[in-house]
């Protein structure tokens, strides 16, 4: 839970309003991705600063979550598919309320020795 709330509201064509306590953009995190068109795959690496979640690191932190990504079509101006790390129920598309929609009971752990 974010210390300073900054709720958003999404909506879409099936539901009007899904509230979210809060939505940042975290302007110290860094992505990298690197594709593998050959093999059919990619590596992403994240590093997001723990402090601009309100946490910091202790010997055997778990957390549960999930990240994800979206998938585009060739021209870059529709989402296809989604994948989550650990949620397998992503088939549905096209709706970005569906799209970003939290998911606790398909979150996976996160530990940090």
């Amino acid at each position: 839970m974010a210390d300073e709330k900054k709720p958003k509201v999404f909506s879409s064509g099936v539901i009007k309003e899904y509230p979210l306590d809060s939505v940042v953009v975290l302007p110290d995190a860094q992505l990298f991705a690197k594709a593998d068109a050959k093999k059919k795959q990619y590596v992403v690496e994240a590093a997001i600063p723990l402090a601009a979640l309100g946490l910091s690191m202790k010997d055997g932190l778990t957390l549960r979550g999930d990240f994800g990504v979206t998938h585009g079509d060739k021209s870059g101006s529709d989402t296809l598919v989604r994948t989550h790390w650990n949620n397998q129920s992503t088939g549905l598309v096209n709706d970005e309320v569906f799209e970003l929609k939290m998911e606790p009971a398909n979150w996976g752990e996160l530990l940090f020795p």
